[in-house]
């Protein structure tokens, strides 16, 4: 979506929030007008459009948004009667009447309007827009009901009710409680064990220690990153044509460590906006500004270069601003602001701070760098300890010794040399244009021609009495980048599939495929495995290395079916296809031939034992050894080195992350102009980085570039960065915000609700040095948090929002806590932490009927192990095909900044809840849990399940429906043992063929009626 239809977008719904925001100032009709909260929202929504800060729009030279000027032309404080602005808006001339009956803006209603005349009779006072104004600690108010509060945060919300007149609520329950907290903490239920231990803690503080129990979990770092996931448009693709894969999943990794070691959030911001401008600045704060490169990248072919890198730019304008100031400046990208004194020279003096990243519009992937996660050191500390004791273990093993493992390596050996011949393509064709030619060491370098699909056709005119394999060779060369094995603009290739056809010598011109058995590499990309490259697609999957991280020679064989004789085979042709694009081809490469059956030595070994030994790495050195062990060795000692193999692959797997899009700045600076219009191809007037007038100045004394804005949004004296951030943690504990438009805190945006309790805690957000953890705690200990989210008639009709806070939050849960829940009530979630984007269950050939792009699309390929079961944080996330599931429960495209989900209840959420495998899977594995750890009654399992969903034990009535449901639908599948066997075979996880089918359908059944309870999907 474009930036401009972005603002659009933004404009109307803040036009039907102001609404809101009216109805509210109508409520206070007998309070003193408050210009903030009663009267902006109307001069806004009505008038400031054609009266307000942009000159180029201001009509009849009339600004109603600055007080001198309004006096003076259409306002006499103190006599309404005499103020041509009340005139104008009363009069049913549609000469003069205001707004103008052609404007399609609704004239004023009379509540509107008496409140504009109490204005001006009582003086029409002015105020400075109240989040322009920076925050100072109020004094809690004094409250009636002295008893009910637990901190001062209880005083604001009190004082509000008495106000009104209405009372809180009582304190929810235990169970109701700790799983509140839970779902808000970590975003998963809490156990029955969990439940039972703060039910039965009698202590004066058990609520706190609870509360702590859950800030240390591991599971609260993926559960807050998750939002700022949707504010950072973080995708696992690039978004626009094309949407090709990337992997920014480090970035990720950084995120939940940050969030798990409650990073403070001025340096959490720093970093994130430039880590890379601090003094020393270390890997991880490098890292850490992944942030701001998760914006959508374009590759396709005919795009202007400065057209799109000036819209990553305004990206990055658009994010920074609503993340850290809940602010529209989009809109000052064309125009000077409508509503908000920004003009469109500080636009784009803002701009200029994000103005320096040596990046491209079109394949603008660059800068990156290769860092390891954060995630890691713990695993690999342990890791390390487990290689070093089952190391030392084999070492002192008896069978073992120097003399024997130069023998056995003398044997294999024997082995690799004698059943490889290399041979030389007697043809080379490229079909893409490039030259092939015939190195020393009897390699193919490709030199020449580079275009974006390639096909290398090779004859070769086999000179041994029998073909049964042939071995390839991805060898380095310095002409390529980084020195590695590919000609793609990053190192690396992707062999989309290579084929092979015999021609007999009776018809030499006759080519008949040749099947392949068997495929194995000595390395496979993560995602492009070996045997992609025979599964008969020549498409955008195959066979890749990760050749832009990993500069080192790669080896595959494929194994024939049948062995091709050489007494029938005259020629034998092989094509290596490279269809992925940009130039991804196998640069430099060797062909060999097995005469005899190939004996299992891995492809990497083969190239191990035909290295000189004082050439040798540590890794090859430790990867012989393990081998030789393997091979040769007594049984003890083979599954001792296959556990070691393990560990060292585990080890491994951690190390191995790919290259992740970073900010840097140019070291010559890019000049910055205003654009008009906001066209990238309309430069005028030069600018420098700055901020808008109406905010305090950048910090004194240093650079005005990145890291001076970092710093600059959070300084104590910033108005809004402390208040909107306090704002977005309010609104993640009770649904909405204090200001309901969290994404806007302009003259657009709503007036909180509690403009008092916002200053408060804005303030001792800084004062507590911007401690995330301690900010949540202090919200969760409240009176007001702990109340009981039951709503009565009463508190209904007087707030159905529950703005006023008169009982505690209750609304549908987010779509990833809503799937992890599933997934954890069942006993089905993998718990690991961090690491690549996963492929859980997904609808067949979506992506393809969404986003197909012939030689660039790739089909949905779900996974086949424990991922299917990681939490949702970690699911794939294509931006043209967001999970199918998740959006219909309101998870935004991730096309752009989002800080506020929609939360809608539709009949399509009921039928994934019915139908989507994950759900049906995780009720049949709930089910197999109520009759295996339940107990021996139908009554105790029941129970249990309940509990497992809900926290809460099932009261009487409950328990009887479904009791009578588990008796009608094991009577069911009793006569239909089919449909049992059906419901069974849902999902990957497998069925426990020791349990009566029957009956663990008809639980699988009851599964399914608990998890679509509307209190399984709702914190209440």
């Amino acid at each position: 979506m474009s930036a401009m239809k972005h603002c659009l977008l933004v404009s109307i719904s803040l036009f039907t929030l102001l609404l809101d925001g009216q109805s509210q100032s109508v409520s206070a009709a007998d309070s003193p007008i408050v210009f903030n909260r009663d009267i902006r929202p109307i001069l806004n929504d009505r008038c400031l459009a054609c009266h307000g800060p942009d000159e180029k729009q201001r009509q009849a030279d009339l600004r109603l948004d600055v007080r001198k000027l309004a006096v003076e032309a259409a306002i006499v404080p103190g006599q309404s009667a005499k103020s041509d602005l009340i005139a104008r808006i009363t009069s049913q001339d549609a000469d003069i009447q205001m707004p103008p009956a052609d404007s399609k803006q609704k004239p004023l209603s009379k509540d509107e309007i008496d409140l504009l005349r109490r204005w001006i009779d009582e003086g029409a006072k002015y105020q400075t827009h109240w989040a322009f104004i920076a925050p100072e600690r109020p004094v809690a108010p004094a409250i009636q009901n002295k008893n009910w509060g637990r901190n001062p945060i209880d005083s604001f919300v009190l004082a509000n009710l008495e106000k009104e007149g209405l009372t809180p609520s009582g304190e929810a329950d235990r169970p109701t409680l700790i799983r509140r907290a839970s779902l808000d903490l970590t975003g998963l239920p809490p156990s029955p064990q969990a439940v039972k231990e703060f039910v039965n803690d009698t202590s004066a503080n058990a609520w706190e220690k609870a509360i702590e129990r859950l800030l240390k979990s591991e599971r609260y770092g993926e559960h807050l990153a998750r939002y700022w996931l949707d504010a950072a448009r973080y995708a696992d693709t690039n978004g626009y044509q094309y949407d090709l894969e990337r992997e920014q999943w480090v970035w990720r990794d950084w995120l939940i460590h940050a969030f798990n070691s409650n990073m403070p959030f001025d340096q959490f911001t720093i970093e994130q906006l430039a880590g890379d401008l601090l003094p020393n600045a270390t890997d991880q704060q490098r890292l850490a500004t992944a942030f701001h490169r998760n914006h959508p990248i374009t590759i396709e072919g005919g795009v202007i270069d400065e057209e799109y890198r000036t819209e990553y730019v305004i990206d990055r304008v658009v994010t920074t601003s609503t993340v850290w100031m809940g602010m529209t400046m989009v809109c000052g990208r064309c125009h000077d602001h409508k509503y908000d004194p920004i003009s469109q020279k500080e636009f784009y003096q803002f701009f200029a701070f994000f103005n320096q990243v040596p990046e491209r519009g079109n394949n603008g992937f660059a800068p990156k760098i290769n860092v390891a996660s954060p995630l890691t050191t713990r695993r690999q500390q342990r890791i390390n300890n487990q290689i070093a004791e089952a190391e030392q273990r084999l070492k002192k093993h008896p069978a073992l010794s120097e003399k024997k493992l130069i023998e056995w390596e003398r044997r294999l050996t024997n082995v690799v040399t004698n059943q490889w011949s290399v041979v030389v393509p007697a043809t080379r064709v490229s079909q893409g244009g490039a030259t092939l030619e015939v190195q020393a060491d009897k390699s193919i370098l490709a030199t020449g021609k580079n275009p974006a699909t390639e096909t290398y056709e090779l004859i070769l005119q086999p000179n041994t009495s029998a073909v049964h394999a042939i071995r390839l060779e991805a060898l380095k060369h310095p002409s390529f980048v980084g020195g590695g094995t590919g000609r793609g603009s990053n190192g690396n290739f992707v062999l989309s599939e290579i084929e092979f056809a015999a021609a007999t010598k009776s018809t030499p011109d006759k080519f008949e495929p040749v099947k392949v058995a068997s495929a194995e590499a000595d390395y496979s990309q993560a995602n492009y495995n070996i045997k992609l490259a025979i599964d008969g697609k020549i498409d955008r999957t195959g066979w890749a290395v990760d050749g832009n991280t990993k500069f080192e020679d790669r080896v595959a064989v494929f194994t024939f079916a049948k062995p091709l004789l050489a007494d029938d085979v005259a020629q034998l042709r092989i094509r290596l296809h490279h269809r992925y694009g940009g130039s991804h081809h196998i640069g430099r490469f060797r062909l060999a031939i097995a005469a005899q059956p190939v004996q299992e030595v891995p492809p990497d070994v083969a190239g191990i034992v035909q290295t000189a030994a004082a050439n040798r790495t540590t890794a090859q050195r430790e990867r012989l050894t393990e081998v030789l062990l393997e091979r040769f060795g007594p049984k003890e000692v083979q599954a001792a080195t296959a556990n070691l193999r393990s560990l060292r692959n585990q080890r491994a797997a951690l190390t191995r992350t790919p290259a992740t899009m970073v900010m840097t700045d140019r070291a010559a600076p890019r000049t910055t102009h205003v654009l008009y219009r906001g066209e990238y191809d309309k430069p005028r007037e030069e600018v420098t980085s700055g901020v808008p007038a109406v905010f305090p100045s950048l910090p004194d004394g240093i650079p005005a570039n990145r890291l001076a804005l970092a710093r600059w949004l959070v300084s104590a004296n910033h108005p809004l960065t402390a208040r909107v951030t306090v704002n977005r943690y309010w609104q993640q504990l009770f649904c909405t915000g204090m200001v309901k438009t969290t994404e806007d805190f302009g003259s657009q945006g709503e007036y909180p609700v509690h403009p008092e309790l916002l200053d408060w805690l804005a303030v001792e957000f800084v004062k507590s040095g911007w401690d995330v953890k301690g900010l949540l705690k202090k919200m969760m200990l409240s009176a007001t948090y702990r109340q009981s989210s039951r709503v009565t008639k009463e508190s209904y009709e007087r707030d159905p929002d529950n703005r006023l806070l008169a009982r505690g939050p209750g609304y549908r849960l987010d779509a990833e806590v809503i799937r992890d829940s599933a997934l954890k009530v069942s006993g089905l979630l993998v718990d690991r932490l961090g690491g690549p984007s996963v492929f859980p269950y997904h609808p067949p050939g979506l992506w393809q009927e969404i986003n197909n792009r012939p030689g660039y699309s790739r089909t949905y390929k779900q996974d086949a192990n424990e991922n299917i079961y990681r939490r949702s944080l970690y699911t794939f996330w294509k931006r043209t095909v967001p999970p199918p599931s998740m959006a219909t429960f309101d998870a935004p495209q991730r096309e752009y900044c989002v800080v506020r989900r929609s939360r809608t209840n539709t009949p399509l959420q009921a039928f994934v809840m019915l139908h989507d495998p994950q759900f049906v899977e995780a009720a049949r594995q709930l089910g197999k849990r109520m009759m295996t750890e339940g107990g021996k009654t139908v009554d105790d399992r029941i129970a249990y399940g309940f509990q497992l969903c809900t926290a809460r034990r099932p009261n009487a009535a409950e328990r009887t429906v479904l009791k009578q449901m588990f008796d009608k639908r094991l009577r069911q599948y009793q006569a239909d043992k089919k449909s049992a066997a059906r419901l069974l075979s849902v999902g990957d996880s497998p069925t426990d063929e020791t349990l009566d089918a029957a009956e663990f359908a008809a639980w699988a059944t009851i599964g399914r009626v608990l998890l679509n309870l509307s209190e399984f999907v709702t914190k209440g």
